[in-house]
């Protein structure tokens, strides 16, 4: 799929720079002619050194490369109605906010997640609830800090926090919260609860999902007939991502870093219960004892009626990702639906996209391509062929 240079962009599309840390100054982003979806991929060099932000319209054949460019690798990314949220993670702590409304043509503000005289903060994701709500995810903390978004300036921007420091396992300094989603008037937190680093972050306790009340921002006893902590255990260890419908939260663990393969767990939104999807041994075919290769759940993710889960084979000669899917109503019934196009690669990271589509970008310097498939996991069009690989997508609606 062809990239555009920042100058030849036309005006039906994106053009320009994005903010005052672009390495072009020329053009601005023009939002005025586009309708409906844009994505925002947040690209990663191979060498971990630089990194750099890309934007398209879903369903074109042309993006732009060469936004918010950093001398620096961990950064994500995070979007909320129109505001894109640039997120500076270990050592860095930087949260820098751009509008559509106004073309993205400068940041809004450039504040600090950093506290004084402390560890940094590593936020993993920001959590935008309202126009003056939102919540910062803290790997390096344990609380939540409550912020608004909308503050004119950095001393009224944080307004609170919710502690989570119950979740620390033993010999360990922080909960390790890394992934946070929003459903109905809920904050849903996993905690990987892993070791420090003397440990090599390994494995300390269960990983467990916290979940808050946005309203009253207190933490819910998922489970009042019971002592201990108030969220809910799961089997999955290692906490990566997760994806949610109507009537359930599915959570991927990857396990540690050997032969602990993670699991796939289903979380009932009713009654707190779970059910464990995928384990250890669901996909053992897939391992490779001789050479150390196994397997482990990255990734979850919900496409209309079918649940898709990325299985990554790390370790031995030959590393590489699968896509693994099934329905909703049958999710213990899963079918290798890899397609042939990038077999053998790879995977950096999955994403649900608009139109009922899966978004898959590939772990791979050389080829750094973002595959989209629909439901039935046949790839539509041709690849997004990105300078780097792509580490994080979100997508925005541009309305009238």
């Amino acid at each position: 799929m062809k990239k555009l240079a920042l100058t030849a962009l036309s005006a039906a599309l994106l053009t320009g720079c994005f903010g005052d840390d672009s390495s072009n100054d020329s053009n601005t982003v023009d939002t005025d002619d586009i309708q409906g979806h844009i994505f925002i991929a947040q690209l990663i060099s191979g060498d971990y050194k630089t990194s750099e932000i890309a934007i398209g319209t879903v369903g074109e054949s042309e993006f732009v490369e060469n936004y918010a460019s950093q001398d620096a690798s961990d950064y994500t990314i995070d979007v909320y109605e129109q505001y894109l949220y640039h997120i500076g993670r270990f050592n860095i702590d930087t949260l820098t906010r751009y509008d559509a409304a106004a073309d993205f043509l400068q940041a809004d503000y450039t504040y600090s997640l950093a506290e004084a005289e402390s560890s940094s903060s590593n936020t993993h994701q920001f959590v935008q609830v309202a126009e003056d709500k939102a919540y910062v995810i803290r790997y390096g903390k344990t609380s939540i800090q409550i912020v608004d978004p909308s503050a004119v300036d950095e001393q009224n921007f944080v307004i609170g926090e919710i502690e989570l420091s119950e979740y620390v396992a033993e010999d360990a300094t922080y909960p390790r919260m890394t992934r946070a989603l929003v459903h109905e008037d809920k904050l849903f937190v996993g905690l990987q609860r892993l070791g420090n680093a003397d440990s090599s972050y390994a494995v300390a306790s269960d990983s467990y999902v916290a979940v808050i009340d946005i309203a009253t921002n207190t933490e819910i006893d998922t489970n009042e007939s019971a002592p201990g902590l108030k969220g809910i255990q799961l089997n999955a260890d290692n906490l990566k991502a997760m994806a949610i419908e109507d009537d359930y939260l599915y959570v991927a663990g990857r396990g540690d870093y050997s032969d602990n393969s993670g699991a796939l767990d289903r979380i009932s939104l009713s009654d707190y219960s779970v059910d464990t999807l995928i384990d250890g041994s669901t996909f053992a075919a897939l391992n490779d004892v001789d050479s150390g290769a196994y397997y482990h759940v990255q990734a979850v993710e919900v496409v209309d009626d079918t649940l898709f889960v990325q299985i990554n084979l790390e370790g031995g000669e030959a590393p590489r990702g699968y896509i693994y899917s099934a329905p909703i109503s049958n999710p213990a019934n899963f079918t290798d639906v890899t397609p042939e196009a990038f077999a053998g690669e790879k995977i950096a990271v999955i994403q649900s996209g608009p139109d009922d589509t899966l978004w898959v970008s590939l772990d791979n310097v050389e080829t750094p391509d973002v595959y989209v498939l629909n439901e039935s996991a046949e790839v539509q069009g041709e690849a997004l062929e990105f300078s780097m690989p792509v580490r994080e997508i979100e997508f925005m609606e541009i309305q009238d």
